[in-house]
């Protein structure tokens, strides 16, 4: 004797089975989707980030000279040495941030500084630094930017703006060291330290900053000699390739 009842049970078993089959294959592909976005992003932190290339060497940060410098410090990459691109931002007429000089958008500067693998140091100059992250973020350049604000207080508003991008403080005494590593917390930072600052402030700050920045020493200074007392990572000079071949200069003659 026959049950349809009972048959009819078992097909819709059998369809639930299926369904709970097919979401299980969904979601084991949507799995595999985000962790290979997520290798992806973690590769690219580890081969261009701002830390993975102060691990491999010092940083020669091409002076305030426009946005034509991000060629030039792609040319600079490829004779092996890290690059970067300090720029100064300032709010256009139309609440666009743009960079100076020559005007030319953030959003710009940002997606062409993306695809040369260059980094990028900017100068807030009073710009909202919520505005400014949005774009750095929305470019994915959140590892490879580092904000430079005038003081303390835009300093404050800067560390606020987003917990990921790194943020220079000017340091000038032992009290700045100890008020910067205070005011940044958890949140990632860099020391800037004028070049005439001592020895033992530059050691100072080594110990808790992310990174040290400063600027050329003057000509009576040797640049490998400042170098060989002070703990720098990022140097900013006006002529990054010229710094970069006389530095390496006494490594070649030495081998």
């Amino acid at each position: 004797m026959s049950h349809p009842e009972k048959g009819d049970g078992i097909s819709v078993c059998c369809n639930a089975t299926s369904s709970r089959r097919c979401l299980k294959k969904i979601a084991f592909a949507a799995t595999l989707c985000v962790a290979s976005v997520t290798l992806l992003a973690i590769h690219h932190t580890k081969t261009s980030g701002i830390m993975a290339r102060i691990h491999h060497g010092l940083i020669m940060c091409a002076s305030n000279t426009g946005t034509q410098n991000i060629a030039q410090a792609a040319t600079i990459s490829s004779i092996e040495r890290p690059s970067m691109v300090r720029l100064s931002l300032t709010s256009g007429a139309d609440g666009q941030v743009d960079v100076e000089p020559g005007s030319s958008s953030l959003a710009t500067v940002l997606d062409t500084a993306s695809h040369s693998n260059t980094l990028l140091m900017l100068d807030l100059h009073g710009t909202d630094p919520k505005k400014v992250a949005r774009q750095v973020s929305k470019a994915h350049m959140r590892d490879r930017v580092i904000f430079v604000p005038a003081d303390y207080k835009d300093a404050a508003a800067a560390l606020k703006a987003d917990s990921k991008v790194m943020v220079a403080i000017h340091v000038n005494s032992e009290r700045d060291a100890y008020n910067a590593h205070r005011m940044a917390g958890r949140h990632p930072y860099a020391a800037y330290l004028s070049p005439s600052a001592s020895p033992s402030l530059f050691s100072l700050v080594h110990r808790d900053a992310e990174a040290i920045i400063t600027d050329t020493p003057s000509s009576q200074v040797s640049t490998a000699d400042f170098l060989a007392n002070r703990p720098v990572d990022i140097m900013i000079t006006h002529q990054p390739y010229q710094l970069t071949t006389s530095l390496a200069a006494p490594l070649a003659h030495a081998e």
